[in-house]
């Protein structure tokens, strides 16, 4: 393209085409090796959009039919409002363009429809994709049961965040496999959702708490005031003791503290609450070590 635009006298479209070219060749570079993009994909639909306009003002309102794939790469390269920003502003200056310098306005009004036509379903089709890749996100994340965030994402939390300064509370109902055996397994999974809300009720703000288990749950801390800890934990114990779950029976939890205290690793402080809780119920259950 840019050779038999420079063919034919068109020097600025070439030039503007090979500068989109050097920073593609160049994103692509950067590509393979895994590096920062040097030039915003932003940019280059920006110098797409520019170069597009000027092949209309030279060559005609055919040029303008290359506005559907730069509409539709938009939505494809970006997420978020750009996309649209972007194909907007495009479309607002294809439509005068070919009317003033292709002289066509009839053509100019039609493909401005087109175009708007086509913005419209991608715009649509990009909320729908936004939503389930919401969805997906959550389902990866959460426990389905009781909406508590899972192991996954203990993991990945104690990779992304600094936990130096954190502490975590390790709990586990007390002879839940009875329940379930007694009364049922919806039952149990009634028990479990009332838990989680029960406990979710107690817990500070920043407080996060996840389902690690069968009936063993965590909550962890990011940044606790010194002390409140354990507190927290007899808290939740208590109101536990004393709710009314179930009628005809009492439901009650063992907890473990921990503290990070300057470590960066989950693993043994995790290590360190669950031999913890495994005194706990050594000693009798329903209580916090």
């Amino acid at each position: 393209m840019v050779a038999l635009n420079v063919s034919v006298g068109a020097y600025a479209l070439a030039t503007i085409l090979m500068v989109v070219l050097l920073t593609l060749l160049a994103d692509l570079y950067a590509l393979m090796r895994a590096r920062r993009l040097p030039v915003r994909v932003e940019m280059v639909l920006v110098l797409v959009g520019i170069a597009i306009l000027v092949a209309i003002c030279q060559f005609g309102a055919e040029a303008a039919f290359y506005a559907f794939p730069v509409v539709v790469g938009a939505f494809l390269v970006r997420q978020g409002c750009f996309p649209l920003l972007f194909s907007s502003v495009f479309l607002v200056a294809v439509v005068p363009v070919i009317g003033l310098c292709a002289a066509d306005w009839q053509i100019a009004i039609r493909l401005g429809l087109a175009l708007l036509l086509c913005l419209g379903f991608l715009w649509f089709a990009a909320q729908r994709i936004a939503e389930a890749q919401s969805r997906l996100e959550t389902s990866v994340i959460q426990d389905p049961l009781t909406g508590c965030f899972n192991r996954r994402h203990l993991a990945r939390l104690s990779e992304a965040e600094d936990l130096s300064a954190a502490s975590l509370i390790l709990f586990d109902l007390d002879y839940f496999k009875s329940v379930n055996d007694t009364f049922g397994h919806p039952t149990g999974d009634f028990v479990l959702r009332a838990v989680t809300t029960l406990v979710r009720q107690q817990l500070d703000k920043g407080d996060l708490l996840f389902r690690i288990g069968g009936e063993e749950f965590l909550v962890l801390r990011l940044k606790p005031e010194e002390g409140t800890t354990r507190a927290l934990a007899e808290q939740c114990r208590q109101r536990l003791e004393a709710s009314r779950i179930l009628a005809t029976r009492r439901i009650t939890a063992t907890f473990s503290c921990a503290d990070f205290a300057g470590r960066s690793q989950i693993e043994p402080v995790l290590g360190q609450a669950d031999a913890g809780l495994l005194q706990a119920k050594r000693a009798g259950r329903n209580r916090v070590v």
